[in-house]
C-alpha cells in the first residue's frame, strides 16, 4: 500500500477539527453568554437596588435602577441619600434601606401625604368647604426644584418605555406631576398606577382621597381597605378619612357594609373612631349595627369604646353603651353595684369588676367552700412584700345617701389590711365613705356595712375600690387569704334639695 507523506497527514488533521475541539468552543461560547447574562441581568438586578448609578453603567435602560434614582429625589432630605460630603456612607444607607420594603413604602406614603393630599382634619374640612363653594384648593407649593423634577421625570419615563405596565413608574410620574403642579397629569398617571396594581400604595392613597372629594365613597372605602390590608403602617394616613366618612351620613352606609365583613383593621378603626369622632354616638351606632350580625363586635371593641368615653368624661353615654351589650339575663340584675355576688366572670369593663394585676397576690372567682353552688371573690397573698393593684368598679349613683353592704371571711396577717372605699371619679380626694379595715382572722362570715352620700355636684360617676391600706413599704408585707361575697349598694334616702 502506498504511504502518504507525513506533511499531508498533519495537514489533513489540522483542516478537520475534532469533536472535542467543537465541544470546547461551544462551552466557551456558552460561558461567555452566561457571564454576559450575569453581568447584564443578575448583577444589574442587585446593583439596581444597592447602587443604581453603577447598574445604569452596565445597562442604561434598567427600569428598577431608573425608578430607584427617580424615587430618591422624592425622599425627605433628612432621610435621603445622606450628606453629600459622605458618599460612601450614603451608598451604604441606601443599600440598607432598599432591603426594608415595608418601611420604605411607609416612608414614601408619609412623604406623599405631606407633599400632596395629607388627610388631616384641616385638609378634609377645607376640601368639604371647597366642594360647597365650588372652588378648588390651590396646588401646594413644590418642595422639589424644577431641575430635579425634570431629571426624575426622564428617568421614570425611560423606565416606563422599557416596561410599559410598570405601576411604580406611573406612580412616580404622578408624584412628580403633583410637585410640578400639573394637575391633569396627576390624574392620568395615578389613576393608571392604581388600576395596574393595588399594592402601589401612593397611587391608591391618592385615588382614595380623590374619590372622597368626588363623593365616590364606595371607591374611597375600597382604596382605604386595600391600603390597610397591604400596608398596615398606612393607618395614620387612612384612619382620619375613614373617621370623617363614618361621621358623614352619605358615606356611613358604605362604610358599615365594609365593616360587616369584619376586615382585619376593624378593631383599630373602631378604637380610633371612639377616641376621635366629634359625636361619640357615631361609634355606638356602628357597634349596635354590628351587634346582631354573624361577626359582632369583640369584647375588646366595647371595652375600648367605653374607656374612650370615660376618658372624655362622657360617663352617661359610657354607662348606656355598656348596658346595650349586657346579656339579657344580666341586664335585669344590674343595680347600683353590678355582679356583687360574683355570679358571672367579670368582663373587665369599667362598670363591672376590674382586677388589677400585681405581684405576690392572686385573685379569682371561685365556688364557696361552705356553699358550692355559690361563687365568691378569693384574694390570696403570698409571703413577703406584695403589689396589690386593687379591685374596682365604676358606678352611676344619683345624688343621695347610700349604704354599702357585703360579707367577708378569711385571715390576713400584716400591719395593715384591706379597705373598701368609694370616691368621686372627678374628685379623687377624700373618699365619700369607706369600710373598716379587714385584718386578722375571721373564720366565719362577717358583715361589711357603711353609709356614704353622693353630693349634688362634681360627682357624676363614682369608683368603688378595694385597696390595701398600706402607708409605707413595710406595711406591704402581707400574707393570708380573704373571701368577699354578697356585695351591694342600696339607696337610703335623697339629699334635701334647696
Amino acid at each position: 500500500m502506498k504511504r502518504e507523506p507525513d506533511f499531508l497527514v498533519i495537514g489533513a488533521s489540522l483542516g478537520k477539527p475534532s469533536t472535542s475541539t467543537f465541544r470546547a468552543i461551544a462551552f466557551a461560547a456558552v460561558a461567555v453568554l452566561l457571564v454576559w447574562h450575569v453581568a447584564t441581568r443578575s448583577l444589574v438586578a442587585y446593583l439596581a437596588k444597592a447602587a443604581p448609578d453603577t447598574a445604569l453603567g452596565l445597562r442604561s435602560t434598567d427600569p428598577t435602577a431608573l425608578l430607584n434614582l427617580a424615587e430618591r429625589s422624592l425622599a425627605p432630605k433628612e432621610t435621603a441619600a445622606g450628606p453629600a460630603s459622605q458618599p460612601d456612607q450614603a451608598a451604604a444607607n441606601r443599600a440598607t434601606a432598599s432591603e426594608q420594603t415595608d418601611e420604605q413604602a411607609s416612608d414614601r406614603l408619609r412623604l406623599w401625604s405631606e407633599l400632596a393630599f395629607k388627610a388631616t382634619d384641616k385638609d378634609i374640612k377645607s376640601s368639604a368647604a371647597n366642594r360647597t363653594s365650588g372652588s378648588t384648593e390651590p396646588p401646594r407649593p413644590s418642595i422639589l426644584g424644577r431641575d430635579t423634577i425634570e431629571q426624575s421625570s426622564r428617568w421614570a419615563k425611560l423606565a416606563l418605555a422599557n416596561d410599559p405596565i410598570n405601576a411604580r413608574a406611573l406612580g412616580i410620574l404622578g408624584q412628580l406631576a403633583v410637585a410640578a403642579g400639573e394637575e391633569a397629569d396627576v390624574a392620568k398617571f395615578l389613576h393608571a398606577a392604581a388600576r395596574r396594581s393595588i399594592r402601589e400604595s401612593l397611587a391608591v392613597y391618592w385615588l382614595m382621597w380623590k374619590s372622597y372629594e368626588d363623593r365616590d365613597y364606595a371607591t374611597a372605602i375600597y382604596c382605604a381597605d386595600a391600603l390597610l390590608r397591604t400596608r398596615s403602617q398606612a393607618a395614620a394616613q387612612v384612619m382620619p378619612i375613614l373617621i370623617h366618612m363614618a361621621e358623614n351620613s352619605s358615606a356611613s352606609g358604605e362604610l358599615t357594609k365594609t365593616l360587616l365583613n369584619n376586615p382585619p383593621w376593624r378593631s383599630n378603626f373602631l378604637s380610633s373612631l371612639g377616641q376621635k369622632a366629634k359625636d361619640p354616638r357615631v361609634t355606638l351606632e356602628l357597634l349596635l349595627a354590628l351587634r346582631e350580625t354573624s361577626t359582632p363586635p369583640k369584647a375588646e371593641d366595647v371595652r375600648n369604646y367605653v374607656n374612650a368615653l370615660i376618658g372624655r368624661k362622657n360617663y352617661e353615654l359610657a354607662y348606656y353603651a355598656w348596658l346595650q351589650f349586657l346579656p339579657p339575663e344580666q341586664l335585669g340584675s344590674s343595680g347600683f353595684l353590678f355582679n356583687g355576688s360574683f355570679d358571672v366572670t367579670p368582663s373587665g369593663l369599667p362598670f363591672d369588676w376590674v382586677m388589677g394585676e400585681g405581684s405576690g397576690v392572686t385573685m379569682d372567682i371561685v365556688n364557696r367552700p361552705d356553699q358550692p353552688d355559690r361563687r365568691a371573690l378569693l384574694i390570696e397573698f403570698g409571703h413577703g412584700r406584695v403589689d396589690f393593684n386593687g379591685v374596682q368598679q365604676l358606678t352611676m349613683l344619683a345624688p343621695g345617701t347610700y349604704e354599702f353592704k357585703g360579707r367577708y371571711r378569711g385571715e390576713l396577717v400584716g400591719k395593715r389590711g384591706l379597705v373598701w372605699r368609694i370616691t368621686c371619679i372627678d374628685a379623687p380626694g377624700a373618699p365619700l365613705g369607706e369600710s373598716p379595715m379587714v385584718v386578722g382572722a375571721s373564720p366565719k362570715w362577717k358583715d361589711i356595712d357603711f353609709s356614704f352620700a353622693v353630693p349634688e355636684t362634681d360627682c357624676r360617676a363614682q369608683q368603688v375600690r378595694l385597696e390595701l391600706d398600706a402607708r409605707m413599704a413595710s406595711e406591704l408585707l402581707v400574707s393570708g387569704a380573704i373571701w368577699y361575697d354578697e356585695l351591694r349598694i342600696a339607696r337610703v334616702d335623697k339629699l334635701e334639695r334647696p
